[in-house]
């Protein structure tokens, strides 16, 4: 399963939400490090990276997974919602439907909720890679990153070629100022997935601290081309305006 996302110190934000001129200074930071954590989001989340790990009941219902999960990509959120929890309730033991409803939880910035369903996820499934990731991500907008870096790696032990996870890392790795070790995460996630505009949004956040200009900005590029939602928070970053530190 693939895993998506990444985000902030205290919530859950989608992605895409926009900086406003009416925030005030504090609000804006607060946004940056929600956009740099989030990042990844959810692509594909019933993807299935590691398919040796995937354990589905007998009776998991992939079309209407996979249609919760197109409508949860369109930001259908008053669709997902509903029918995620209408699905686990059916499928009380699948830890792709727990999976998808703590994904959506997070999309909604509901940081216990989602976590609680990552755990019953795992419960049912400690192989489930994007389950690991999502863990994390409820960690870190908790604030504890170290647990955070633990869901990570226990993804990628599990499924080596999970990008998202070390984009995630990436972003652990930033906000720590541990910037070289962020553009080694972002590399490897770079050079396993080349279609999330997260991606090269992180990496290029990464070499901007690192004062690799050059690289910098191709990987903006790279998001630019990619259509990365929030490509403005990026140039905030970048003039100065903003530390994520």
């Amino acid at each position: 399963m693939h895993s998506h996302l990444h985000f902030h110190l205290w919530s859950l934000v989608v992605a895409t939400k926009k900086l406003s001129d009416s925030f005030n200074f504090h609000n804006r930071v607060g946004q940056m490090k929600h956009l740099l954590a989030i990042t990844i989001t959810i692509s594909a989340l019933l993807a299935l990276t590691g398919c040796d790990n995937i354990v589905q009941t007998a009776s998991d219902d992939m079309p209407r997974l996979r249609k919760i999960e197109a409508r949860l990509l369109q930001k259908d959120f008053d669709y997902a919602l509903p029918e995620s929890e209408k699905y686990v309730q059916e499928y009380p033991e699948s830890a792709l439907g727990w999976t998808q409803l703590g994904w959506v939880h997070v999309k909604n910035d509901k940081v216990e909720q989602a976590q609680e369903c990552f755990e019953k996820a795992l419960g049912f499934n400690p192989k489930l890679d994007n389950a690991h990731v999502g863990k994390g991500v409820t960690f870190r907008a908790l604030g504890d990153n170290e647990s955070a870096r633990k869901c990570y790696l226990k993804a990628i032990s599990i499924v080596p070629e999970n990008a998202e996870a070390f984009s995630s890392l990436l972003v652990i790795e930033i906000l720590e100022g541990n910037d070289e070790k962020a553009v080694e995460y972002g590399e490897k996630s770079w050079a396993l997935r080349k279609d999330l505009s997260g991606i090269p949004a992180n990496l290029s956040i990464a070499y901007h601290y690192i004062g690799d200009t050059a690289k910098r900005d191709e990987f903006y590029k790279h998001a630019e081309r990619l259509k990365y939602p929030s490509l403005p928070a990026l140039q905030e970053i970048f003039e100065g305006e903003i530390s994520l530190r």
